[in-house]
């Protein structure tokens, strides 16, 4: 077999002695591997066979699918109907593309929420300390963080999968901070339980990561690095999410640093 056939070609011949591997290689990249076919979420580099999952129409989310569409791949997207639209536009998806439902044999459900940005400075007054100390980054960086999305006036999504006969995951992303309202929360009561919980941590936010986590109730949360590299790239400051999980877990629950290129295989 070569080395370069598709995981999820090989899957379909040979039991995984795990059920679910997960890997964070590079800025919000999750990748899902399993016993189907490898799923993506918000790739830096699209690979052959990826079922590819946006989160949210920022350029940082979709760069990777975009780069890849316009070197003449036909990925297979799961996202929003109006990005899906646009890549179609740019050269290009594969037959498989849709906004949601059962697609190459996981079940997919978006619940939106309200964006936060993942390059805005914590206050005003911590804008202007690292204005005066490095005017001619941050200024570029604040003008990037502004820039506007490709595609306008898409909500970002939190995404439950479900994979037959393996188990629930689900994607949080940056959906809970200080905003976060109970009505939301009543919202996604859907998305308690899950087997494995993906969380980010919006800049300046980990009080309320912190106090929503432990509501879903999740069998193991992966509290996960999704804005730093964007943030370091950009000149930014950013926050580790060690101390995060060490609050998550002196609370009983199973929580995990996921950071960039760290991985978990789950039996």
């Amino acid at each position: 077999m070569s080395p370069k056939e598709p995981l999820h070609a090989r899957s379909l011949q040979h039991d995984f002695v795990w059920k679910v591997r997960l890997t964070h290689p590079d800025r919000a990249e999750v990748r899902i591997e399993w016993a189907g076919r490898p799923i993506v979420f918000d790739p830096v580099q699209v690979r052959d066979g990826d079922l590819v999952v946006l989160t949210s129409a920022a350029p940082d989310r979709v760069r990777g699918t975009a780069a890849a569409v316009a070197t003449g791949q036909k990925p297979d997207v799961v996202a929003d109907p109006a990005i899906l639209e646009w890549l179609r536009q740019q050269g290009g998806i594969g037959e498989l593309s849709a906004p949601g439902g059962t697609i190459a044999g996981a079940g997919f459900r978006a619940v939106p929420y309200a964006p936060v940005s993942a390059v805005r400075p914590l206050n005003h007054f911590l804008r202007a300390s690292i204005g005066a100390l490095r005017p001619r980054i941050t200024f570029a960086a604040l003008a990037e963080g502004a820039r506007a999305a490709p595609v306008e006036g898409v909500e970002p999504r939190a995404w439950e999968l479900t994979f037959p006969r393996v188990g629930r995951l689900v994607h949080l992303d940056l959906a809970l901070t200080r905003q976060t309202s109970e009505a939301w929360m009543e919202g996604a009561a859907g998305l308690f339980g899950a087997d494995w919980l993906i969380v980010g941590c919006a800049y300046g936010e980990a009080e309320a990561v912190a106090a929503l986590v432990p509501r879903f109730q999740a069998g193991q949360v992966l509290v996960t690095e999704l804005v730093n590299g964007e943030r370091k790239a950009r000149g930014l400051p950013t926050e580790g999410v060690t101390l995060l999980r060490d609050r998550l877990h002196s609370a009983g629950l199973p929580a995990h640093v996921f950071a960039t290129q760290a991985s978990f295989r789950f039996e």
